[in-house]
């Protein structure tokens, strides 16, 4: 099931987004913020079609992946999500 989805208010226009977030709250976000988190999402969606590409193909065809890369894009998406909590706080 995909998670809920709540709507993010931009606080100078008040346009809406919709985001998947955990939460059914509004939250605000400021307009400067609503191009950046737009792309940011749209890139993990794709980033996440990519990896099930991955994952399909691995299991299509009987070869995994090196865990190196793996790891990799572990470490990636770790820099991800300390920069945004760098920016929650």
């Amino acid at each position: 099931m995909p998670p809920p989805t709540c709507v993010v208010i931009c606080v100078s226009n008040m346009s809406s987004i919709s985001l998947r977030m955990s939460s059914h709250d509004l939250i605000n976000i400021p307009a400067k913020q609503t191009p950046v988190i737009n792309r940011l999402s749209d890139a993990l969606d794709h980033a996440l079609a990519y990896a099930c590409a991955i994952r399909d193909n691995a299991q299509d065809d009987q070869q995994p992946i090196p865990m190196d890369l793996v790891a990799s894009f572990k470490a990636d998406y770790d820099k991800i999500i300390s920069a945004l909590t760098e920016a929650a706080q």
